[in-house]
């Protein structure tokens, strides 16, 4: 378990950190942004080893229980704030009443609970220290009423919680919405039965009836904690997954078209529109990623179109021969050519040698961000090619000795 428990925390804390941003500028999101919050910060005393040492460390015995079953019952009453809130937004005013007054419920009916179980916690006898308060004082009437308070408000709110996320997957929408709401609904019924679970070890213990072991009920308890709060943490992030795969694919041809974008700014450094950065540090930079690819692809193009100048018609067509010449045809032929005239037309103007010529149309463009990127990726790839390599350093061999012709020629 405790595998799983650390597995679970990161989990929640790479949500938290994702989020932030979202939750700072949008504050419909700010609820269940705070429930994960609430719930990372828990999950960082959630084995046995970290609770006894925080109980230890405050000197008060099951402190941990205390801040575990709060943080539950703060935890569902964001999440299902943010549920009654995105309802009540989404429906006509007629028929929002109701969610409206869940919205009400879900301030002051938590609020009381977490009084309630602070008082009862407090006055309860504690004599020694304890992960489970229910397993330690199971003849405590206090502890059994303190158990009971946030057991039945967990139970309630879940059982709100699957209601609206049930109905909300009803509606028409995205189907990664309504797939995300159903795995939400999944784990906030899991929650109801963990409640039920928990209310009905009670039951049996009040007459001496254990029809669980004590170490299959401990991981029963824990399996039913931790497994709601992955299917909620799932459910709630996958709206977002086509942005996240987006993001990163970005950043993915952002980080390979590195490569060309600096060796063709050599070249021509008046396209940077800022000051040259390390290649590591670009990389590890998430920041912005479709900005900055956005302005990569522009500036690779603007170098394009500086060194298109000095490829006169004539290094294009032996730049096409010698594609030709290597057997390729069709789309990666006509790729493998711009990289060959490119790759020559740098190595010229880097030596000195390059020469004006009537700038030609591209061959190839993009029709958007993603298919200008796949196709400078391509570009890429052939211009670091040995074929475009060696087409350069003869294009470079044959202006020089045309130069040394011309300057022996010359009285």
């Amino acid at each position: 378990m405790t595998v799983i428990n650390l597995s679970v925390c990161f989990a929640l804390w790479a949500i938290t950190i994702w989020r932030a941003p979202g939750a700072w500028r949008n504050k419909q999101k700010r609820s269940l942004w705070a429930a994960f919050f609430v719930l990372a910060l828990e999950m960082c005393f959630s084995t046995d080893n970290a609770a006894r040492w925080l109980d230890a460390t405050l000197g008060v015995n099951s402190f941990s229980a205390l801040l575990k079953h709060m943080a539950a019952v703060t935890a569902a009453a964001f999440v299902l704030d943010f549920l009654a809130a995105a309802s009540a937004s989404s429906r006509p005013s007629t028929t929002a009443d109701g969610s409206r007054r869940l919205l009400r419920a879900g301030v002051v009916v938590p609020a009381m609970t977490l009084t309630v179980m602070v008082v009862l916690f407090t006055i309860a006898e504690r004599p020694h220290e304890a992960v489970d308060l229910l397993t330690a004082y199971p003849d405590d009437s206090l502890v059994l009423a303190y158990v009971l308070v946030w057991t039945t408000y967990f139970g309630w709110a879940m059982l709100t919680a699957s209601r609206l996320s049930w109905l909300w997957s009803r509606r028409p929408g995205p189907a990664l919405l309504r797939r995300g709401l159903g795995l939400i609904c999944l784990g906030t019924s899991i929650g109801i039965f963990y409640s039920v679970h928990r209310a009905s070890m009670l039951f049996f213990a009040r007459f001496d009836v254990q029809p669980l072991s004590a170490d299959t009920d401990t991981v029963l308890n824990g399996l039913l904690a931790l497994v709601p709060l992955l299917l909620i943490s799932v459910g709630s992030t996958m709206p977002a997954y086509p942005k996240v795969r987006a993001a990163l694919l970005h950043h993915r041809y952002l980080i390979k078209l590195y490569p060309l974008w600096d060796h063709l700014s050599e070249a021509a450094p008046q396209i940077r529109y800022g000051h040259r950065r390390h290649r590591v540090r670009d990389a590890i930079d998430v920041r912005d990623t479709r900005d900055r690819l956005y302005r990569r692809t522009i500036e690779i193009r603007d170098a394009m179109l500086i060194l298109n100048g000095s490829a006169p018609m004539s290094v294009r067509l032996r730049a096409a021969d010698h594609v030709e010449d290597a057997g390729l045809t069709g789309s990666a032929a006509t790729t493998a050519a711009d990289a060959c005239w490119l790759r020559a037309s740098r190595e010229a103007r880097t030596a000195g040698l390059a020469r004006t010529a009537n700038p030609e149309v591209p061959a190839q463009a993009g029709h958007d961000l993603d298919s200008e990127a796949r196709l400078l990726l391509d570009l890429s790839d052939a211009y670091f090619s040995e074929l475009a390599i060696t087409f350069a350093r003869q294009h470079v061999e044959r202006l020089s000795n045309s130069r040394s012709t011309f300057s022996g020629a010359t009285p």
